[in-house]
């Protein structure tokens, strides 16, 4: 008798031990999946939605550090910065047994911090990252958070703006725009930022956004009247504001300057194509920003009239399109629109056909401008408080930022080799012309360095 006991004991414990296993796999599946949901809705730019669902779930299960992770980054989302110090501080707690876990919770923090201005707070934890890891993609993203992810010079100083750099096409110069002579004008300097020369002189005018033509000594530029003293720098412009700008064509020894398109055009943001003279433009001309297209290629440029010259429609929306620039063919734009109410990367024919939705995200992106091997295109993103220049491959994989400093960081220009890129950066206070090599990429002894 005692033995049937026994034995009915131990059935009845083992039938409980599997009801227990069961509920405890069910549970398992049921917070893994609030956990995945919460992923989907914060990748949808639905934060609100996906802190309902944390807060809740950490009520229950307070000890688990994804959670506590997740809603940090979507208190983060929404400005709440105070509340995601907390949740992530405990994160990296939570994590303590799994290093790399622990790493991506402590790189987070770090972010926050710097989101609203804690760079003490941000390099303490930083520097417990480096020090616990000799991971080489954990180190660069480190460096990436501390400041430019390549070694970069400041090319213009004083108390003037500068600003809209281009590369001569043989690399050896940089045209740029700057407000020394208290107006927008046009200057040529070498790489080492010595000035070489003066190219405009047009003291009721700002000149700028210059454009080599593939002609020899030829600069193609926007110029508008001059309103305030006030610099102008234009990241986006908008189809419903007026644009009082037109384009000039000046030969840089000669000093002969054309008009191209009259100030009343309202035309603005040129570049040029890197295998012809043609030239794409936005222009607000027909009610809303539109890109359109100048062929100089069989005018003499030495002599001609704007009636010379037809500009061609591109593109042909309600929704602003702006900001274009040439691929390396000469037979494809990218360009900036603003669908969906965020500014987005998008590709065309300069025939108007084939456009292409290029980087689908829910960030403003801006200033785009193609490498010379067309494999990587630079551009600025407005996220986490910041702009920055972002890196990302012609197929729209492998987003990097590449500036991370104080201020903004705009206007990114590659040489003709691909091996390094100008920008503008108001990080002294000042908008000044930068120069990054790629041939240099901050090592771990300039962390250390930076990190102190």
């Amino acid at each position: 008798m005692e033995i049937k006991r026994n034995i009915r004991r131990n059935c009845i414990s083992i039938i409980l031990c599997k009801i227990l296993l069961v509920v405890l796999v069910l549970g398992c599946r049921d917070n893994k999946a609030v956990l995945e949901e919460s992923e989907k809705q914060l990748d949808a730019g639905t934060p609100e939605a996906a802190i309902a669902g944390l807060e809740a779930f950490i009520e229950t299960a307070p000890e688990e550090p994804k959670a506590r992770l997740l809603l940090g980054k979507a208190y983060n989302e929404l400005g709440r910065h105070t509340d995601a110090v907390e949740q992530l501080r405990r994160a990296s707690q939570l994590y303590a047994a799994q290093p790399e876990a622990r790493t991506i919770a402590r790189l987070e923090l770090a972010r926050t911090y710097l989101r609203f201005g804690d760079r003490i707070s941000a390099f303490r934890v930083l520097r417990l990252v480096q020090r616990s890891t000799s991971d080489p993609k954990v180190l660069r993203e480190i460096i990436g958070l501390v400041g430019d992810s390549y070694r970069t010079k400041q090319l213009t100083d004083g108390d003037s703006d500068n600003y809209s750099p281009t590369f001569s096409p043989d690399g050896t110069q940089i045209a740029f725009s700057s407000f020394r002579a208290d107006n927008g004008e046009l200057y040529l300097m070498d790489l080492n930022g010595r000035i070489r020369r003066r190219v405009t002189f047009t003291t009721d005018f700002n000149d700028s956004s210059p454009a080599f033509l593939t002609t020899p000594n030829y600069l193609f530029y926007s110029s508008e009247p001059k309103s305030t003293r006030d610099v102008k720098v234009v990241i986006q412009s908008s189809g419903s504001t007026p644009i009082y700008a037109g384009f000039n064509l000046t030969h840089i020894h000669s000093k002969t300057t054309q008009a191209v398109l009259p100030v009343s055009f309202g035309a603005r943001v040129p570049r040029t194509s890197p295998v012809g003279d043609q030239v794409v433009y936005e222009s607000n001309v027909d009610g809303n920003l539109e890109l359109y297209l100048l062929d100089l290629s069989e005018v003499d440029l030495a002599q001609f009239t704007p009636e010379d010259v037809e500009p061609r429609r591109i593109t042909f929306n309600e929704i602003d399109d702006g900001s274009p620039t040439f691929f390396p063919d000469g037979k494809r734009l990218m360009f900036v629109s603003s669908r969906n109410e965020v500014n987005q990367l998008y590709t065309i024919d300069i025939d108007g056909q084939n456009e292409v939705h290029f980087n689908p995200n829910r960030y403003d992106c801006y200033n785009p401008t193609v490498s010379p091997d067309g494999k990587t295109i630079a551009y600025v993103s407005a996220r986490g408080g910041d702009w920055e220049i972002y890196l990302i491959d012609a197929d729209g994989k492998n987003e990097r930022r590449i500036t991370n400093d104080i201020g903004r960081s705009i206007q990114p220009a590659f040489s003709p080799d691909g091996r390094q890129l100008a920008f503008v950066s108001d990080r002294s206070d000042t908008f000044h012309i930068y120069l990054m090599s790629f041939d240099a990429p901050v090592t771990s002894e300039d962390l250390v360095k930076r990190l102190q």
